[in-house]
């Protein structure tokens, strides 16, 4: 497989020196100049073999996994699941599994695995400032693993993901490559972690964009597969759960061509500098806060 991940790709991490950006659906956006902006990495896991896609149910949804190294497996890019988390379509067995996998009180336990950067620290506490500033996530630091927590972690292949969409139960983690990703990215990782979705699969995302199959490698299609589940809140170009339109050279045939367009054709940048209006109400949303 070929890594995204080169020195070949030039990566830019992105600056915001603006202090309020505004954004196409009339509203005003508050960023901080300490976000870091990629305008072209999208959060994904990079595996170091693939097998199987194989069809299954997680979090009452039916969903497409690849089967990846030490039998786990991938969904939506980033989200890597051991075979705990999901069941096999007609299989009958308990999944500790629910669309109300919230933290209580918005109260988020997490700990340093052995061997953290400086840097990934850093980038870590400016992606929980984003979500505790924002939205009142309280982000606890423990001593022992014990109880529900986030595990934080890093790794050297190129990767970012997390284990879980909202709280699994006990220990879930979430990893980082900072060469490659800020604290944005950092951000969207926790979004999934809290009970985000990736945005471009919305079920209204037909109305607002259109998606390029025939540039998509057949073990990407996931992250762009549209939920059956029914939207709450509207699409949103802005949110920071949503990929940019275009992809790397792991996940597409083509990557001077875009994966997503607006409905008109035009495209947009990655934006991982701020929540946006409908992340925000998403998260009311779910943590019943309206």
């Amino acid at each position: 497989m070929i890594k995204i991940f080169t020195k070949k790709f030039h990566h830019l991490i992105i600056y915001s020196f603006f202090f309020i950006s505004c954004v196409n659906n009339n509203t005003t956006e508050i960023t901080d100049n300490t976000y870091e902006i990629n305008s072209i990495t999208d959060e994904i896991y990079n595996p170091k073999k693939t097998g199987r896609i194989i069809e299954a149910i997680y979090l009452d949804n039916k969903i497409k996994l690849l089967e990846i190294e030490n039998n786990k497996y991938l969904f939506d890019g980033d989200i890597v699941l051991e075979r705990e988390d999901f069941k096999l379509l007609n299989e009958k067995k308990d999944v500790n599994q629910s669309k109300k996998n919230l933290w209580p009180e918005k109260n988020i336990r997490w700990k340093f695995a052995d061997s953290i950067s400086s840097d990934l620290k850093e980038k870590w506490l400016v992606a929980t400032r984003m979500w505790g500033t924002q939205l009142d996530f309280n982000f606890i630091e423990i001593s022992e693993k014990k109880g529900d927590y986030i595990l934080i972690k890093q790794n050297y292949n190129g990767s970012a993901y997390t284990t879980s969409i909202g709280k699994k139960g006990g220990e879930q983690i979430i990893s980082i490559d900072p060469r490659y990703y800020g604290s944005g990215n950092i951000a969207h990782e926790i979004g999934h972690s809290i009970g985000l979705f990736h945005e471009q699969k919305k079920s209204d995302r037909d109305n607002f964009i259109k998606i390029n199959y025939t540039n998509l490698k057949p073990n990407w299609v996931s992250p762009y597969e549209k939920s059956k589940t029914r939207t709450t809140t509207p699409f949103d170009y802005n949110s920071i759960m949503l990929y940019g339109s275009r992809a790397s050279a792991s996940v597409v045939y083509d990557s001077n061509t875009p994966i997503m367009t607006k409905k008109d054709g035009s495209i947009w940048n990655l934006q991982r500098a701020y929540l946006s209006t409908g992340d925000k109400e998403q998260i009311r949303a779910m943590y019943n806060e309206e």
